[in-house]
């Protein structure tokens, strides 16, 4: 227990403090600033107030001065285009005033051709659309860099007029705290932010003598380094986490550090945090967070499970062997110690990428064998459909990645890599039989038994066994083939508790290099992944 708090330590103290005085904090923090741009601020380049938008969408709704472009036809006739009165009117000869201002545009055409029937009963037919929004003069004050009243269209954004007063200070101004109001009361508050990231914009109809203000910047968070966009972020309140600002900055896929400095009651502090940790570490206003791509790992995680009394992982020093960790587990008295086993991710994709390999190979054979006659012709077309459907469901096996340790005199000398399990089982007292017999069944070991009794104790060989050889796969990773010729012999250390005799399947094919490829991938998936794949 003493190794293992020593070996903790250094993670305990991820921390790391030195104190700079106020002078030294703030000139730090200037240049940390420096040279990272605000987040937002590449959106004021005059793109938004070069193009007025005179669009409409259909929940647009109709305000005064717009101008409506009607057309009547048939036993009537008219055409023109009509503004909107100051008291929300058109006026359509011999129809009358019809009060359009809050009608949405895509309700507009049926509004005025229900007003138009009331009069012309039959054979007039009508059509209306928004030619133009009202013409409109906006105040825009605040953190900008030009506040002053503009002109625009009641349909035009907000970022149309703040792009317009040249955009929001870039010292000063808010990115999340842009405010609309009308008549002095608070109409709208909109954070630029959703656009940025989400493309989200609230829909607003802008009227005379509106008012956008732009607030004061808020808190501020420097992010750089493994990100899609180093940025200057705002937050609102005291305090924010890493996780929050991430949404904005994006990290690289391959970022696992983060480096945070910030200043706390007037002292600067420094940590390096791997990331999944430092996603919720708080970060206060004038912090500067660099990501980094780390390959100079110290240490690593090694999770233990099994027949073990203590933590469920350890960290240890990279660089750790298996010896250096197993004399730190705790175990319990029926742990059997003989049969420890060793999963690796590395080791699991190369099985993998072996696997894959080995069934790219098989399908090419398949696929270029020629056949000479018809007869030939129809049976490589089962033959291919065949293999193919075993390729398709071996392709979905998915390999332990087992590190064998037994039969190795060195195996403690063994490096640890970050993400390995190590697994005690239990002293097993039984064997079990799986694949191609009757019953797939566990039994109680006997010694004096033989394979021949433990298949006859499963209802026997299954029509679709391959009775010339037998698989046994040890606990410890190790594996015994074992022909039909000592299927009726006692087997001494050949077969042990907790064993699993894998009957495989037979391999029906007319083509025998298929078939013996195939039988050698199928004892490749028994042993990567402790099952038999049916056939």
């Amino acid at each position: 227990m003493a190794l293992l708090a020593a070996l903790a330590l250094p993670t305990a103290q991820a921390l790391e403090t030195q104190q700079l005085d106020e002078e030294n904090a703030a000139a730090t923090q200037m240049q940390q600033n420096s040279g990272v741009p605000v987040f937002g601020a590449s959106l004021f380049r005059g793109a938004f107030r070069d193009q007025p938008y005179t669009g409409f969408n259909p929940t647009y709704r109709i305000t005064v001065g717009d101008q409506i472009n009607l057309q009547l036809w048939g036993a009537y006739s008219f055409s023109a285009t009509l503004p909107v009165d100051p008291q929300g009117n058109i006026f359509i000869p011999e129809v009358g005033p019809v009060h359009v201002a809050g009608v949405e545009n895509g309700e507009l055409n049926k509004y005025v051709l229900r007003h138009v029937k009331q009069v012309f009963k039959n054979n007039v037919h009508a059509y209306a659309n928004l030619e133009a929004s009202q013409p409109v003069k906006v105040f825009v004050t605040g953190y900008v860099n030009k506040p002053g009243l503009y002109n625009g269209y009641s349909s035009d954004s907000i970022l149309y007029y703040l792009d317009s007063a040249g955009g929001i200070s870039r010292e000063s101004g808010s990115f999340i705290d842009v405010r609309v109001q009308r008549g002095g009361d608070l109409l709208k508050r909109v954070n630029l932010y959703n656009f940025l990231v989400e493309g989200v914009m609230p829909p607003l109809q802008l009227r005379n003598g509106d008012v956008i203000v732009v607030g004061p910047r808020h808190g501020a968070v420097t992010v750089e380094g493994a990100v899609q966009q180093s940025a200057q972020i705002e937050f609102t309140g005291p305090y924010t986490q890493l996780g929050e600002m991430l949404l904005v900055a994006k990290p690289d896929p391959q970022a696992n550090f983060a480096r945070i400095t910030q200043v706390i009651d007037d002292h600067q502090q420094a940590s390096y945090l791997p990331l999944d940790q430092a996603l919720t570490a708080q970060l206060y206003p004038g912090a500067r967070v660099e990501l980094v791509r780390d390959n100079d790992i110290k240490s690593i995680s090694v999770k233990v499970s099994g027949e073990l009394d203590g933590p469920a992982s350890y960290v240890m020093p990279y660089g750790a062997t298996l010896e250096d960790l197993v004399t730190q587990l705790q175990f319990r008295p029926n742990a059997d110690r003989s049969a420890v086993q060793l999963y690796r991710d590395s080791v699991a994709e190369r099985q993998r990428e072996a696997l894959n390999r080995s069934l790219d190979a098989l399908q090419m054979e398949v696929l270029t064998r020629q056949p000479n006659t018809d007869l030939e012709k129809t049976a490589q077309k089962d033959n291919a459909a065949m293999i193919q459907s075993f390729i398709a469901k071996a392709r979905q096996a998915q390999p332990r990645g087992q590190v064998v340790l037994a039969n190795t005199g060195n195996a403690g000398e063994m490096l640890l890599e970050d993400g390995d399990e190590l697994v005690v089982p239990v002293k097993a007292s039984t064997i079990s039989i799986v694949g191609e017999v009757v019953f797939p069944t566990s039994l109680v070991f006997n010694r004096n038994r033989t394979l021949e009794d433990y298949i006859e104790l499963a209802g026997g060989f299954a029509n679709n066994a391959n009775e010339d050889e037998l698989v046994v796969l040890h606990l410890d990773g190790t594996i015994s083939r074992i022909e039909d010729n000592d299927f009726d012999n006692r087997l001494g250390d050949r077969l042990r508790p907790g064993d699993e005799i894998m009957v495989m399947p037979k391999i029906k094919s007319s083509e025998l290099q298929i078939t013996k490829d195939a039988t050698e991938i199928l004892y490749r998936i028994a042993v990567g992944t402790a099952a038999v794949l049916s056939f």
